[in-house]
């Protein structure tokens, strides 16, 4: 058992890690081939990580987290330049493949890449963004943000002003952004006040509604989310989602069912979202993060989180992201 400051990078790198293996696949290819998936698997089946075998192997979900907590570490703060390049930092050391006839960064996605390419050339990173993009890419890295904002008070028109902040540099539409400031919402909440079913569900209405005419995004995410108070099992989460999970809202809803279905235990909470199939790496490390920061007080880890690839350096860095975001704001 570990106090959350202490694990919340490890979490994310396992429920990463415990999707990777079988990303893209459906629950039907999950369960006929796997029945239950309840261990990290090696990797080998993944399209995108061919050769490299290891349990523990994670990919970009952490690689962005780690961006992101490296740079509020060292701005002492949310600096959208630092975040940058930090971003640049990654980029730069990410193995390039061999993808549909061109070499591309190993699990980046298109909207993030092309941010990468124009931030490189000159353009500020509060214009980088690709036009209606909506992919999962700034959910999925946001928890380092929401940690730090919980721990440094920081002010609801301020968070948001971040949220929108992280988000334009990649990805430019109002349901990106919309989504960015609700999923930023429920991390707060539940690091400020536990996991219970009815809060959380109350929490997200409000937020839904008030950024709906905030970021004059539609009702689509409201929508898609509002099969959750009455979900029942698995199914429900399959059947009132694309079950795929890589569109934004999508996302949310299949990682947000995921974990009320398991009452935000960490280990249950990720690998449900492993089991539902489509982008597992991404909604299996968004819900680490929440049932982390859900937490009242230490964090039951998965027991074979020993096998995580550069383990030490994922501690050390959540640590130091702790004791940054605890310390006593400076003084001019």
């Amino acid at each position: 058992m570990e106090h959350k400051g202490n694990v919340l990078i490890p979490v994310i790198a396992y429920g990463d890690a415990a999707g990777l293996p079988v990303e893209t696949r459906t629950a039907e290819y999950i369960e006929q081939k796997y029945g239950t998936i309840r261990s990290l698997l090696p990797t080998k089946e993944n399209p995108f990580f061919t050769g490299e075998n290891e349990p523990g192997t994670w990919s970009d979900d952490t690689q962005l987290t780690l961006a992101v907590a490296k740079a509020l570490i060292k701005a002492d703060g949310f600096d959208i330049n630092a975040v940058a390049d930090a971003h640049l930092d990654a980029y730069g050391s990410t193995k390039e493949i061999f993808r549909k006839g061109k070499w591309v960064k190993r699990g980046w996605g298109g909207s993030t890449i092309d941010a990468m390419e124009k931030i490189k050339q000159g353009v500020s990173p509060l214009e980088s963004g690709t036009l209606d993009g909506s992919g999962n890419g700034v959910l999925m890295k946001m928890a380092p943000l929401a940690y730090w904002q919980t721990a440094r008070n920081t002010s609801d028109e301020e968070r948001h002003e971040q949220y929108d902040a992280l988000t334009n540099m990649t990805h430019d539409s109002a349901t990106t952004r919309l989504t960015t400031r609700v999923h930023g919402d429920m991390l707060l909440h539940l690091a400020k006040n536990g996991y219970d079913k009815e809060g959380f569900l109350d929490a997200l209405a409000s937020s839904v509604a008030f950024h709906e005419h905030a970021t004059g995004a539609d009702g689509e995410a409201r929508e898609i989310l509002s099969y959750l108070p009455e979900m029942q099992n698995r199914n429900d989460i399959l059947t009132r989602t694309d079950a795929k999970g890589f569109y934004a809202p999508q996302t949310q809803a299949m990682a947000y069912g995921a974990l009320v279905l398991n009452e935000a235990r960490t280990t249950d909470s990720i690998y449900e979202a492993v089991n539902l199939g489509g982008d597992t790496d991404s909604t299996g490390s968004i819900v680490g993060a929440m049932s982390v920061l859900a937490s009242r007080d230490v964090v039951l880890i998965p027991i074979d989180h020993q096998q995580l690839d550069q383990l030490q350096m994922l501690k050390r860095t959540t640590r130091e992201l702790a004791k940054s975001a605890l310390q006593s704001v400076k003084t001019a």
